[in-house]
């Protein structure tokens, strides 16, 4: 008769420790230091003016690559983002070029991928002026304000100069509390 007791109060103890622990789990999601979470990534505008091949190897000695851009919901987030923290920039390399292609495929060098989503800028792209890509914003000024639009896709030669935005992966760390269920401690407070 007591075994059974014994064998039931193991199992509700094993399985009150096995829920405990599943209950602690916590993901956390971080970006590098100096990097902000935009959409699913990580990104850094950098408003130093260099050509592609320049900010190119600076966003990989950052551990980095140059902006690819997958879909519209991703250069949405960006759009509301550069206003914040570059208001007055119009221009900003990306990751995105036909070098050694003499088709009008583009490749985000960041990924190797071929770029699929590719919204132009009005009038673009033009071939002619390069093989590099920026996210370009027309620029309006009046009297009292400068006004950009919205980013988009445009070719760019890729000598010329412009900042850049390099981006990273989100950074996922999974925290478990792990307790032992049959260690008991005891606190001695001094008198």
């Amino acid at each position: 008769m007591f075994w059974p007791k014994l064998v039931c109060f193991a199992l509700v103890a094993l399985a009150y420790g096995q829920l405990y622990q599943v209950a602690g789990e916590e993901t956390i999601v971080v970006c590098p230091t100096n990097f902000t979470q935009v959409a699913d990534k990580c990104l850094l505008v950098d408003t130093k003016w260099r050509n592609f091949y320049e900010s190119d190897r600076y966003c990989r000695s950052l551990n980095a690559g140059l902006l690819s851009i997958k879909n519209s919901i991703e250069l949405n987030a960006i759009n509301e983002w550069l206003p914040i923290i570059a208001p007055y920039q119009p221009e900003f390399w990306t990751a995105g070029n036909k070098l050694g292609e003499t088709r009008s495929d583009y490749y985000w060098q960041s990924t190797g991928e071929q770029a699929l989503y590719l919204p132009w800028q009005a009038g673009q792209p033009t071939p002619a002026s390069g093989d590099c890509l920026t996210l370009l914003a027309n620029v309006t000024m009046t009297t009292e304000e400068v006004f950009l639009s919205v980013h988009r896709l445009a070719v760019k030669n890729c000598t010329q100069w412009a900042p850049l935005i390099c981006q990273v992966p989100l950074q996922y760390f999974k925290t478990q509390l792990c307790l032992n269920t049959s260690a008991f401690f005891e606190a001695k407070i001094p008198a």
